[in-house]
């Protein structure tokens, strides 16, 4: 007797649901250099394209990739092992590229899983240095430019931040696409920090020879020279101690000669009580004789005025016309200087910080200094598989030296992390020497993202916002 037919279709689903975990396991790939599994050969190559973010800010590590090449030797998919953040794309990018022969184990063509490190490093150049320019610890030699021949070159002035790294490149000599080369390739150098309160800038020049027609003939002399040092921050000599201002000078030294004729001018007037006596006009002109004696009357004011001529004393109604120039000896003499004003300028105004930002998705409003480098705003890849949104606001402060410092955060958790650590790589260039303080908006809406700077409403608690301009000092009353 014959089953049914339902029955025979249930029976061999039941034989296939058995079965199906067993080819599962024979299709699971095999490690590659295991016991009997050779390692793939690889028969196409594409060597990874270095990120020019990642050349910018100097990024080198190690990427390792596990990578499932399929039976026909075609690499299937690709897993990041060891992330090196900004290399982990360039990485799988040219690992997908990769062909490898057919790996066979028992003459059958089977997957295998291989393990592969991709290793980005950046050489140093050779570059001559003068004595006292520190060493070069970091970066790239400036690339030949696409499509130019004959050489070329370029010459830029740079300085040094407190880390080592080069804070401000200008072109002396040299147009595009060698200075552009140059340019490029100062971004990525880092030199070994400089003494603590010292900026040190020097010039470096890069000549492009080309030797021959073939690229290995191609290279690039880098020489620097011209080492300036100057301080941190400079403050101005003090004036030397002789060097008193006008008012005090005014205070301490009394007018000499003023004084010497004040003290002699009370001696003129006694011959006035003699002119109203025509008798005894000849005796008034042998007075100024006889007061000859007592010329240390200066310092002895009083006895001045106790010494008259000899003559008859003056009628009583005379007598009160000869005190009245003696109380009041000054306006004889010349008038006294008039009091010194002293106007003390404002201090000068503090530079504005209306700067550019040089990373991509960052935008600066008034009020915020160059931002020279940094990442730019990115949501973290949980935020993207889970679609989350939403705002980060950033606090943070900036330091002379264009260093950055996070004070707070608000906004979801899952982005928060990534918005901190965007703000701690920034780098400003600075134009003044007191801390700034900004904040930070970042906007994270799918797969775009996006940051605002603006200053901060009020400096934090218990730090000093900068000092204003202050208004001119009215002038000082005599």
């Amino acid at each position: 007797m014959r089953p049914p037919r339902s029955l025979a279709l249930l029976l061999a689903a039941l034989a296939v649901a058995a079965a199906a975990p067993l080819l599962l396991a024979q299709e699971e790939p095999l490690a590659a250099g295991s016991e009997g599994v050779p390692a793939p050969k690889r028969t196409k190559h594409v060597q990874p394209n270095y990120p020019q973010e990642a050349l910018a800010q100097g990024i080198r590590g190690i990427v390792i990739l596990d990578i499932v090449v399929d039976a026909q030797g075609k690499v299937e998919s690709t897993t990041v092992m060891r992330s090196v953040p900004g290399l982990d794309e360039a990485a799988i990018a040219a690992a997908r590229q990769w062909e490898y022969a057919p790996t066979k184990v028992d003459g059958k063509a089977v997957r295998v899983r291989v393990t592969v490190p991709v290793v980005f490093s950046l050489a140093l150049p050779t570059l001559s240095r003068q004595s006292g320019i520190p060493e070069l610890r970091q970066g790239v030699a400036p690339a030949w430019p696409a499509g130019a021949t004959g050489g070329g070159l370029a010459k830029a002035e740079v300085t040094l931040e407190p880390d080592g790294r080069v804070g401000v490149a200008r072109i002396l000599e040299g147009g595009a696409p060698w200075s552009d080369a140059l340019l490029a390739a100062l971004k990525t150098w880092r030199f070994t920090p400089p003494p603590e309160e010292e900026v040190l800038s020097f010039r470096v020049e890069a000549e492009f020879v080309s030797g021959g027609r073939s690229d290995a003939d191609r290279r690039v002399n880098l020489e620097a020279t011209g080492l300036q040092r100057s301080g941190l921050l400079e403050e101005p000599a003090p004036p030397p101690a002789s060097a008193a201002p006008p008012a005090a000078v005014a205070a301490a030294a009394p007018p000499a000669p003023a004084a010497q004729e004040a003290a002699s001018q009370p001696q003129a007037p006694p011959p006035s009580p003699v002119e109203p006596a025509p008798a005894q006009t000849p005796p008034a002109q042998s007075a100024p004789v006889q007061p000859a004696p007592v010329q240390p009357a200066p310092v002895q004011a009083p006895p001045a005025q106790t010494a008259p001529t000899p003559t008859a004393p003056p009628p009583a109604e005379a007598r009160p016309a000869t005190t009245a120039p003696a109380a009041a000896p000054a306006p004889a003499g010349p008038a006294a200087p008039p009091p010194v004003e002293v106007v003390t300028a404002p201090p000068p105004a503090l530079p504005p910080e209306n700067g550019v930002s040089a990373i991509r998705d960052v935008t600066l409003q008034p009020g915020v200094p160059d931002l020279a480098r940094g990442r730019r705003p990115v949501a973290p890849p949980l935020a993207r598989m889970t679609g989350a949104t939403g705002t980060v606001e950033v606090s943070f402060s900036v330091s002379a030296a264009g260093t950055t410092t996070v004070q707070g955060a608000t906004g979801p958790d899952v982005l928060k992390p990534a918005a901190e650590q965007a703000v701690a790589s920034w780098v400003f260039r600075r134009a003044r020497a007191d801390r700034a303080y900004l904040v930070a908006v970042f906007t994270y809406t799918g797969d775009k993202s996006s940051a605002v700077v603006r200053p901060q409403a009020e400096p934090p608690a218990g730090t000093a916002a900068p000092p204003p301009a202050a208004p001119a000092t009215p002038p000082a009353q005599p």
